[in-house]
Formats: structure tokens, sequence, C-alpha cells
């Protein structure tokens, strides 16, 4: 009879993989001139769904707010890397939030048909947010807090 091993847990590192593609993400986002983009697609989704705000942000507070996303995933990882019940629900989340945020910006590049800013660093948002969606799924080894 075999023993069974417990299987390393590989969240932590995809957590921390994930806050890296988004700070890659971020940077190809400001590179692109992304924020100039916004009024134009949040003002077609507001008139269809009006409860969409229509964002305007100015370049500097465009870059400011994607280093604080960087800054809060990133600060955040050694929680996940203690294993904490929370803090593993919370990167779940997380995840979902980034898969998002690749499909939002993968959507536009199909439909234009070329590149839209941010969609390049969008596959590894969304193949790293989906990874870990489904090792957390397939995840028995977590401490409970």
């Amino acid at each position: 009879m075999r023993k069974m091993t417990k299987q390393p847990n590989w969240i932590p590192w995809l957590y921390l993989a994930l806050g890296l593609a988004q700070a890659a993400h971020s940077v190809e986002e400001v590179l692109t001139g992304l924020w100039k983009n916004l009024p134009a697609v949040t003002g077609f989704l507001h008139a269809r769904l009006p409860f969409v705000p229509v964002l305007n942000w100015s370049a500097e507070g465009f870059t400011a707010a994607n280093l604080v996303i960087v800054a809060l995933m990133l600060g955040f990882s050694p929680f996940v890397f203690q294993e904490h019940a929370w803090a593993l629900k919370i990167a779940k989340v997380v995840a979902v939030i980034e898969v998002l945020n690749g499909v939002f910006h993968l959507i536009p590049a199909f439909v234009k048909g070329g590149y839209w800013p941010g969609s390049i660093s969008a596959v590894f948002l969304l193949s790293i947010g989906l990874f870990i969606l489904i090792r957390r799924v397939n995840s028995h080894e977590l401490k409970k807090s």
C-alpha cells in the first residue's frame, strides 16, 4: 500500500504570478494609453447599462490606480503563502476579477480584429486566473483558520 503524500500547494505561487502578470498588464495599459479609450468604451456600455459609469481618467490618475492595484496584490501575497483560509478565499476572488479583466481586454481585440491596449498581457491574467480557480477547487490541503 502506497502512503499518500501531501501535494504541494501551487496557489501561492500562482497568485504571485498573477500579481506579476497584473504588473505587466498595468505597464502595457499605461504605455499604450488605455485611459484614452475609457470614455468611449464606458460611454458605449453606459448607454446600454446605465449602472456602468462613464470613466474619464487622466494619465496620472490611471497610472496611480494601477500602481495601487499592483501594490495591493503583491503586498497581499505573503498571506496567501501562509495559506490562511481567508487569504486563499480573497485570492480566489482576485483570480475571478483578473479572469474578467482579461476577458474584457480580449473581447475588444477580437471585435476590432487587432490589438487592443492590454490584450497581450490579458492572456496571462486569464490563464493564470483560471489556473488558480481550477487549483483552488481541486485543493484539499489548505489550512483552516
